[in-house]
């Protein structure tokens, strides 16, 4: 759904963003699939952790230790190995080989970067919140950097979108209100039900592994476009097709 009025309405009106990661600050087709061929071997391993995270989706265990125990014994099950053998492969192999295939086939979606320079130069806040752990290192294998945006992660909260604890946690985190926060993500069903659940406004960015929801939507040039405006940021670079 996109109604331009609601859209530009949300975005004059926040007092803070939350970023989803993959597949909103960059077009994250084929990632899946360079995963695999990275290390064919691995497949069936690859799949028990797709499989684990889709199980659970929206939980939240409280803590970070509660949820990667309860992550790894439920991969454990699906994968038929132990606990601690994925648990280190998933923090030494795994998310490294994700930063390597960032580094080597991914850029940031144009005018990210330039985004971000501006609202840390604005001092407005804002935040990346991913359902995968080390934002850092793998913003920092797009080559974005954050600024002074906060970064956050299921090692933060020990919860998987679209819990809404880890929503609300970060807006007052950024000292703002929920419902002067804007969440702008690809995947409806996880960011916009998270946003929706802590009282956060939502835009979904159009991709094409984004889910239809009734949830305003558009292209990643259009958000930029609406965004130099807001912040008076002519030089922002809009040459990317919405």
């Amino acid at each position: 759904m996109t109604d331009t009025a609601a859209v530009e309405r949300l975005i004059r009106e926040a007092q803070a963003f939350i970023f989803d990661l993959d597949g909103t600050l960059y077009d994250i087709r084929w990632f899946a699939l360079r995963l695999v061929l990275a290390s064919p071997r691995e497949a069936s391993v690859i799949l028990a952790e797709r499989r684990t995270r889709k199980g659970l989706s929206g939980c939240d265990y409280g803590s970070p230790d509660a949820y990667f125990t309860e992550f790894f014994s439920r991969m454990s099950l699906i994968a038929k190995k132990p606990a601690n053998t994925l648990r280190a492969w998933y923090f030494n192999r795994y998310i490294p080989r994700m930063c390597g295939i960032l580094r080597s086939n991914y850029r940031p979606r144009p005018g990210a970067a330039e985004l971000f320079v501006a609202l840390t130069q604005q001092a407005f806040p804002f935040a990346v919140y991913s359902d995968y752990p080390q934002a850092a290192e793998r913003l920092s294998a797009l080559g974005l950097d954050p600024g002074r945006g906060k970064l956050y992660g299921p090692e933060h909260f020990g919860a998987q979108k679209p819990a809404a604890r880890p929503f609300a946690s970060i807006a007052a985190d950024l000292k703002v209100p929920p419902d002067r926060t804007l969440v702008i993500g690809d995947k409806d069903g996880a960011d916009g039900a998270g946003a929706t659940a802590a009282g956060m406004g939502y835009i979904g960015i159009r991709s094409r592994t984004r889910q239809k929801a009734p949830y305003p939507s558009l292209g990643w040039t259009s958000f930029t476009v609406l965004c130099r405006k807001k912040f008076g940021l002519f030089g922002l670079s809009s040459s990317v097709s919405s």
